[in-house]
C-alpha cells in the first residue's frame, strides 16, 4: 500500500522535472534563434557592403549569449574580423565601432564571470591603441601614443563588476520560478489531474512574483 500510495507523487515529481526541462529548452531555444536571426541579417548586411549596419546586427547576435551558442561566437568574430579590416584600411571609426561592439557584447552577457575574455582583452587593446593614436585633447598634448594608449587601456580594464545583490535576486527569482513550476504540478493538481484551486493560486502568484524578480534583478544587476 505505501508503494502505491508513493507513485502518484514520484509520478508527479517526473511531470515537473520534465516540465522544467521544457521551459529551460524553450528559453534556450529563444536565445539561439534570436541570435541566428540576428546573425542571418548581420551576414546580409555584411555581403552589401552595408558594414555600419552590420555592426549593429552582429552586436545584438552577440549580446543573445547562451553557453555553446555558436551563432553568437560567429558574430564576435566578424565583429573583429569588420574591426581588423578597417584599421587597415585607415577607416578608425568603422574600427572603432567594431571593436566597440565586442566590449559591449561582451559586458552585456557577464554575470558571475566574464564570456569571451580574451576577445574581450583583444578588443579593449586594439580601442586603446586607436584612441591613443588619435590627435589629443590639450590637456593631453604632452603625453606619447604610447602613454595615451596605456592611459585609455587602463580605463578600459577598469569596468564596474555586475551588482552582486541584484545578480542574487535575479538568481533567487529563477530558483523560485522553477520551484513554483514544479510546485504547481506537484501540489496544484490532484491525481486526476485537476486542478486544486488553493494551491493553483498560491503556486500561480509565486510563479508571477518570482519571474517578475528574475527579470528585476537581471535589469538592474
Amino acid at each position: 500500500m505505501a508503494a502505491r500510495a508513493g507513485r502518484p507523487w514520484a509520478s508527479r515529481a517526473l511531470r515537473a522535472l520534465g516540465v522544467a526541462g521544457v521551459l529551460l529548452s524553450l528559453l534556450a531555444l529563444r536565445v539561439v534563434a534570436a541570435s541566428a536571426e540576428e546573425l542571418r541579417q548581420a551576414r546580409h548586411l555584411e555581403d552589401g557592403g552595408h558594414l555600419a549596419e552590420a555592426i549593429a546586427h552582429h552586436r545584438r547576435a552577440a549580446r543573445w549569449y547562451a553557453p555553446g551558442n555558436p551563432y553568437a561566437e560567429e558574430a564576435l568574430a566578424r565583429l573583429e574580423t569588420i574591426g581588423l579590416r578597417a584599421e587597415d584600411a585607415g577607416d578608425v571609426d568603422l574600427a572603432l565601432a567594431a571593436h566597440r561592439s565586442i566590449r559591449g557584447a561582451v559586458l552585456g552577457a557577464r554575470s558571475f564571470f566574464t564570456p569571451h575574455a580574451a576577445r574581450l582583452a583583444r578588443a579593449d587593446a586594439r580601442i586603446a591603441a586607436l584612441m591613443g593614436a588619435l590627435p589629443p585633447p590639450p590637456l593631453d598634448a604632452a603625453r606619447s601614443v604610447e602613454e595615451r594608449t596605456a592611459l585609455h587601456l587602463s580605463l578600459l580594464q577598469h569596468t564596474p563588476r555586475p551588482s552582486v545583490p541584484w545578480a542574487l535576486l535575479a538568481l533567487a527569482g529563477l530558483a523560485g520560478w522553477i520551484g513554483a513550476a514544479f510546485a504547481f504540478v506537484t501540489r496544484a493538481l490532484d491525481e486526476d489531474d485537476q486542478l486544486v484551486p488553493t494551491e493553483a493560486r498560491l503556486w500561480g502568484a509565486v510563479w508571477i512574483v518570482s519571474f517578475g524578480l528574475f527579470l528585476l534583478g537581471l535589469a538592474l544587476a
